[in-house]
């Protein structure tokens, strides 16, 4: 009967017509589209009036006469539809296969260089104990030789006394005697006969170096992020977000020489005359910024003053983080040529200075000395791995990501080549986990990145975000600008590994 129940709500067509609970001795011969419920003609009119309603038999009538009809397009259109959804999931199942292989395959080849690295040490170590035999046992077998060659001239001695001792005259009998005696006693260097003390020592094997070693697995579907906040600026595209902690920000728009300090709320708390192309909050709590009327590297004060710290000059300085030692990442171009079309001259680097101005490296071109790593620099950021991260603006339209490690060589450029057209990178931040985040402005999205630059999934799209310009992270909070001036705040929630 409870099958039969749930095939007919109303019963089988052979039963009778159910009674309204709510009105006794009604009959239920009325259906209300709206809700989807079967009522008594009385519920129509009190609960219902407003709602589109028809009596069953009405209904029932209406949709046998399209029934057919109906049915056909289920069957052409509908379950075609489903079709290709199962055929698309077939597809997705085979690419996840695939992604899974890639994956497993990059942990093979990781396990692979670290057993490869391991063998290394192994086989240093054990060069180091043969050498140390072939040295220990050089000097025994140098021993060796003098003792057989002792003991072949005592027994000669030996032999010659008793062959010819009782012949030899007084003297030569006490002089030979002397002479065996003197050679028995000589002694031969027996330190150089000691024992082979090469040890090794075991390390400890410590599982969670281990792990860190390997890396780590997770699922970037578990990173996600949830607007908490928002609140509208000046109306003009903001340039520039720096975080100095989850509750406040710096910003500059493309209007005002300027750099304005702004609670999470959007309440204006302080503001800087300066102009800037780039705004650092240091672990301390220090601002630095990229003047670029002065060409130099200032310092902002809680009360509100600007001091030069460095000069950069004759090059304008655009984009500045703190480094993993302590230093900072400077953007640098020349204004003497066209800023998307550097000549043989221009210069368009990434310096890497001390908070002094002194210059530790400098990043402009590739392994060659020849081939430029940029076209414009303009933001720069260091991940956790102590690769540089830099977003390079290619055209009006166009930016791309390029990660360097620290040494100087090109590990990577997101996009690809044939997938920048109308790309527009805008901002890049890394999270505690070394993935990297990327705004793109064209496309209204923020793209998850992995370390290595491989594109993961997107974190927004054009209905949480609007041509992000302006990027920061702090912790757990994501604060993006647009174009229109406006802000929000994100609680962003990384994936711990698995």
């Amino acid at each position: 009967m409870a099958d039969k129940e749930e095939e007919f709500p109303l019963g089988t067509p052979q039963e009778h017509a159910l009674i309204c609970e709510k009105h006794d001795l009604m009959p239920i011969d009325v259906t209300c589209e709206d809700c989807e419920e079967f009522i008594c003609s009385k519920c129509a009119k009190e609960d219902h009036k407003d709602h589109d309603w028809d009596t069953i038999s009405t209904a029932a009538t209406l949709r046998t006469r399209g029934l057919m009809k109906a049915m056909t397009k289920i069957e052409e259109k509908d379950i075609q539809q489903i079709d290709e959804h199962i055929q698309k999931a077939s597809q997705q199942m085979e690419e996840n296969k695939k992604k899974y292989e890639s994956e497993v395959l990059k942990l093979q080849k990781h396990y692979d260089a670290m057993v490869e690295t391991l063998d290394k040490i192994k086989k240093k170590q054990e060069k180091i104990m043969r050498d140390g035999l072939e040295r220990k046992n050089a000097d025994v077998s140098k021993a060796k030789s003098n003792l057989e060659e002792k003991k072949k001239k005592v027994l000669q001695r030996v032999k010659s006394m008793k062959e010819k001792g009782s012949s030899m005259t007084d003297i030569i009998l006490i002089k030979t005697h002397r002479e065996l005696t003197k050679l028995i006693s000589t002694e031969v260097d027996y330190k150089q006969m000691s024992e082979f003390l090469l040890r090794h020592e075991r390390g400890d094997i410590n599982e969670a170096m281990l792990e860190s070693m390997m890396g780590q697995t997770f699922d970037a579907e578990r990173i996600t992020v949830t607007e908490t906040n928002s609140f509208q600026g000046d109306e003009k595209p903001i340039f520039l977000l720096e975080a100095m902690n989850e509750g406040r920000c710096l910003l500059s728009n493309t209007i005002l020489p300027n750099v304005v300090q702004l609670s999470r709320s959007g309440k204006k708390e302080k503001q800087f005359s300066v102009d800037v192309g780039g705004v650092c909050v240091t672990d301390n709590n220090d601002v630095y910024v990229s003047n670029l009327k002065n060409r130099s590297i200032s310092r902002l004060s809680p009360s509100g003053s600007v001091s030069t710290v460095f000069s950069t000059a004759p090059l304008l300085p655009m984009g500045i983080c703190q480094t993993m030692d302590g230093g900072l990442l400077v953007t640098l171009g020349d204004t003497e040529s066209d800023n998307l079309k550097p000549n043989s001259d221009s210069r368009r680097l990434v310096r890497h200075v001390t908070l002094a101005g002194d210059v530790i490296r400098e990043y402009e071109y590739q392994e060659d000395g020849q081939t430029r790593l940029f076209t414009s620099p303009e933001r720069v950021t260091q991940n956790g791995n102590t690769d540089i991260c830099v977003i390079n603006e290619t055209s009006d339209t166009t930016g791309e990501l390029m990660i360097l490690s620290f040494s100087g060589s090109l590990k990577s450029v997101y996009p690809k080549q044939e997938h920048t057209h109308n790309f527009f990178l805008t901002g890049v931040v890394c999270d505690s986990y070394r993935n990297i985040i990327v705004s793109e402005a064209q496309k209204n999205s923020v793209h998850l990145l992995s370390s290595d630059g491989e594109f993961m999934r997107y974190l927004l799209t054009e209905n949480q975000v609007n041509h992000p310009f302006a990027m920061s992270l702090k912790k757990y909070t994501l604060w993006i600008g647009d174009y229109k001036g406006r802000v929000k705040v994100f609680q962003y929630n990384p994936c711990t590994k698995m």
